[in-house]
């Protein structure tokens, strides 16, 4: 447990230099974000509550898994359900575990059933940058968008073929190998990143989990690839080839006899044209194909397989830029066949959506402007629109006051529109293809500092979601799902990065009161406040670090049981790193340094202290 007062005094100590910086604004390290917009742009004049992670800054850090660096942010948080490679939840704005969209370069390889992504089986190590959208984002890429969007995108290749490789060891029988090359001969760019990861693991359930806890280590292992191809046809015309595939096993906890596991494979391909029609018209052609497909097994029946659910998409997608004198324009259209299989026998395995959608940029003297419109068709709800509406104000060097409105729209999944009829000792289930998608609100304030390096921002938002997917019961008495009233979210952040005697101080602080307007029980998993610090210093060949994560206390159920509580915590990871050569580097990090015991989900267990060693080699 922690004071608000603490964090919030924390967090206005590592900001309070920012105001001080004078003289002309120069951006140091701006970086260019395209989530935000569907156009690149730089950060600093993104209207969105956006954040970029770079692969300088993922490399530095030492982290382990994309959920360590994903929780680190403001407005994100992560529950895993056991040690490396189970299933994990990203929670953003408050917002419910499957309302943020996950692209892999552009590519949705998500699941139609869960309506989730498997971002615990996307290795760190095939990670270029990652893009953090946070606000409702349905006017841009459609359903699911409430909470926001995180994009990841892999590595590309660009002048002389560079090498990289690395390995890594650790507690609990954990290891990690990765090699690479990219680089660029002629009109020909290419890259080619492999990687492999094991762990012993732990035992992913402690007792409070029930009948399902068993004490045994729960392993994990991991493969995976990435490559791409970009052809330059002629100026202005590029051809690229992506594909990306990982392969992951990791057990978990079923019952106490036995071990089960679950096979997860996700697989990404798409073949993009991008095309300089004239000095105004841009055109990016992509078609896509995707596919989740997660089985599990059971070891207490001799490893019988005892559930399959597959999700592939076939997308096309064409997109238009168009950069003139009264602003700019982004005109496009897709269309996403979806079909899944399973083990069961669902009365409808497949769907069809497509959309159009536009955007206008608009940058006159101290004003900026962006309003995006989207009309989403899908087969199985019929029609739906969405749009967002931004303004912002440069009042003086390096502030800009900004203002929001948006709206947003959750799609029902498989599982709630047709899961099967099934029976057990709990109880029935089916699906209910009556559903309506949920729908938001969203609007937001924020004030935004940057210059000469030195970053501020204080953001609030307020979001309404009606249509509520929920469990209840049908006519027959029968357990389903159905829409339910609304839920009010209220919030506030407050990020902050700056320099202070050569340390590189990083903090965020997040407020949030997400409720149910029904009961007015808080929503599951959500905590009140949290907050992360981050520091790091260079000293010659070193550079040492350290972080703080402090998060409150929250419930595990929606009716807010007390005997289901999850206790506030702090956790303090350290890093360093030795550039000991030209190319090499030794990297050391220890997770929760003083051991300390928590969990993000009731009865799962997170693992305790962690140490890590490695070398890594990058030209």
């Amino acid at each position: 447990m922690f004071e608000l007062q603490t964090c919030a005094a924390l967090t206005a100590l590592a900001c309070s230099s920012l105001a001080l910086a004078d003289g002309v604004p120069q951006f140091v390290g701006d970086p260019v974000i395209v989530t935000a917009s569907r156009i690149a742009q730089p950060l600093s004049r993104t209207l969105a509550d956006a954040s970029v992670i770079t692969r300088d800054e993922i490399e530095e850090s030492g982290a382990q898994t994309l959920q360590q660096v994903l929780s680190r942010q403001a407005a994100v948080s992560i529950t895993t359900n056991g040690g490396p490679g189970t299933s994990s939840s990203i929670f953003m704005r408050g917002t419910n575990s499957n309302h943020t969209v996950v692209l892999v370069d552009g590519m949705r390889i998500s699941s139609a059933t869960t309506g989730t992504t498997a971002i615990q089986s996307i290795p760190l190590e095939q990670v270029e940058r990652i893009e953090i959208l946070r606000g409702p984002a349905s006017s841009l890429y459609g359903a699911d968008a409430i909470g926001g969007v995180i994009q990841i995108f892999t590595r590309k290749g660009e002048g002389e073929p560079r090498f990289n490789a690395g390995f890594e060891a650790g507690r609990r029988g954990t290891g990690k190998l990765t090699a690479g090359v990219d680089g660029k001969s002629g009109d020909t760019a290419y890259s080619l990143q492999l990687s492999h990861a094991q762990s012993e693991g732990f035992s992913a359930t402690n007792p409070k989990s029930g009948s399902g806890y068993n004490p045994d280590n729960d392993g994990y292992r991991s493969d995976a690839y990435t490559a791409n191809v970009t052809q330059t046809l002629a100026q202005g015309h590029e051809l690229t080839l992506r594909v990306f595939q990982a392969f992951a096993r990791a057990d978990f906890d079923q019952n106490a006899g036995g071990q089960n596991w679950t096979d997860t494979r996700l697989t990404g391909q798409s073949l993009e044209s991008r095309n300089r029609f004239t000095d105004i018209w841009n055109s990016t052609l992509r078609f896509s194909h995707s596919q989740d497909k997660q089985e599990t097994f059971n070891g207490a029946v001799g490893g019988e397989r005892d559930g399959l659910f597959q999700t592939t998409q076939n997308e096309w997608t064409w997109q238009n830029d168009l950069t003139t004198n009264w602003g700019k324009f982004v005109l496009g259209a897709s269309h996403n066949d979806q079909k899944m299989d399973s083990s069961g026998v669902f009365t409808k395995n497949t769907r069809t959506q497509y959309a159009g959608f536009a955007t206008y940029q608009l940058e006159k003297g101290s004003s900026l402007f962006q309003v995006s419109l989207r009309r989403d068709h899908d087969d199985q709800f019929g029609g739906k629109t969405t749009g967002k509406l931004d303004y912002g104000y440069r009042f003086s060097d390096g502030w800009l006051a900004r203002v929001g409105y948006g709206t947003a729209y959750k799609a029902p999944t498989f599982n709630d529109l047709y899961y099967p009829y099934i029976f057990g000792d709990w109880g029935s289930y089916q699906g209910n293809p009556n559903l309506r998608p949920e729908n938001s609100i969203n609007t937001e304030m924020a004030l935004v500092y940057q210059r000469d390096g030195n970053r501020f921002s204080v953001t609030g938002f307020h979001s309404s979601v009606s249509d509520l997917i929920a469990s209840g019961t049908n006519a027959a008495g029968v357990k389903t799902k159905v829409n339910i009233g609304r839920a009010t979210i209220r919030g506030l952040t407050l990020e902050g990065a700056t320099m202070v005697a050569g340390v590189d101080l990083g903090a965020n602080l997040t407020l949030l009161d997400a409720r149910d307007d029904g009961t007015g029980h808080r929503l599951e998993r959500r905590p009140r406040q949290s907050a992360n610090f981050t520091a790091s210093k260079e000293l010659g060949k070193w550079t040492l670090g350290a972080e703080q994560q402090i998060v409150s206390r929250r419930y595990d159920d929606p009716a807010n049981t007390e005997s289901k509580a999850l206790h506030g915590y702090g956790v303090t990871n350290a890093f360093a790193n030795y550039r000991f050569a030209k190319s090499w580097t030794a990297t050391a990090r220890v997770d929760n340094l003083f051991d300390r015991e928590y969990e993000t989900a009731y009865g799962y267990n997170t693992g305790g202290l962690g140490a890590f060693i490695g070398v890594r080699y990058s030209q």
